[in-house]
């Protein structure tokens, strides 16, 4: 269920009338009556706190207002453009790692990038499944890769990719053709005792929020990837892993083990660890596709 929050106070004689707080809201709760500003739609409140964050003389009272004015002494916004620019360059997609456990100290740190991603409507409906257990991470791949030899088994088949087709689409199945190579060499890296899917990392990540919610995929997405970006500064190294988010939504078996609600999609995935191999030149991207209109 959607949380509710209760509206803002206003502390009239503090308040200047500046009407920033009515300009800022999302939600319409505010409205400058003659000089001052008024809650007049309370119950439409989504605790975003922008009303009270924006006003210069702390004339706005509210529940998510946290009481430092800003975060930090100094210049703001916190980093530089180009400081930031290199921070997303140098985030790559690790698959080598240490065989070290990620304290939960840290793991907490990073969840605690995700909690301050934007979400629609406030709603901040992420949930996290964080397995270390490596008897539980071996018992998620074996799942995993299960469900993935039933639907390649299926493509393999005229008959079955003919269902798979009805059911997914025929570009789905003319991309699952063309991973068929992959697959059968990478069954030979799992009979070798190899993990061709975790890359035998200590820590697994599982975002999963509300399917009718048309805004939980970017929550969910923003949130993951804020995690991985606060991973990177403190040494951890991250991939982000569809395989096991499109298994973990197509196969009741593996949603319901992660502990999922039914109501519920998974919108991402990653692995965690300590990086094995340190990148010494950053990669080359293709130019934006932008439409300038």
């Amino acid at each position: 269920m959607k949380r509710t929050y209760p509206p803002p106070e206003i502390v009239t004689e503090m308040c200047t009338g500046c009407g920033l707080c009515a300009e800022v809201c999302p939600s319409f709760v505010l409205d400058m009556v003659g000089t001052k500003a008024l809650v007049v739609r309370g119950e439409w409140c989504i605790g975003c706190g922008h009303c009270g964050a924006v006003c210069p003389v702390e004339a706005v009272v509210h529940e998510t207002i946290a009481d430092e004015r800003a975060p930090r002494p100094g210049r703001r916004p916190a980093t530089t453009a180009d400081t930031l620019l290199m921070l997303l360059r140098e985030r790559r997609s690790v698959r080598l790692y240490r065989n070290e456990p990620i304290s939960d100290e840290i793991l907490e740190q990073i969840i605690e990038a995700g909690r301050y991603a934007p979400t629609g409507s406030n709603s901040q409906n992420v949930h996290y499944v964080i397995l270390r257990s490596s008897s539980e991470i071996a018992s998620l791949r074996n799942m995993t890769m299960a469900f993935y030899e039933k639907v390649f088994s299926r493509v393999r088949k005229p008959i079955g990719a003919l269902l798979l087709s009805l059911l997914a689409g025929r570009r789905i199945v003319e991309y699952l053709r063309e991973l068929l190579p992959k697959v059968e060499y990478v069954k030979g890296l799992i009979e070798e005792g190899k993990d061709p899917l975790f890359y035998n990392a200590p820590v697994v990540m599982v975002v999963h929020a509300e399917s009718w919610d048309t805004c939980s995929a970017f929550n969910c997405a923003v949130a993951i990837y804020n995690c991985s970006l606060m991973a990177h500064t403190m040494g951890v190294g991250c991939c982000f892993n569809g395989y096991l988010m499109s298994a973990a939504n197509n196969d009741r078996k593996i949603k319901q083990w992660l502990g999922i609600p039914r109501d519920h999609r998974c919108f991402g995935a990653m692995t965690l660890g300590y990086q094995e191999v340190e990148f010494q030149r950053l990669v080359e991207r293709t130019p934006a596709k932008v439409s300038w209109r």
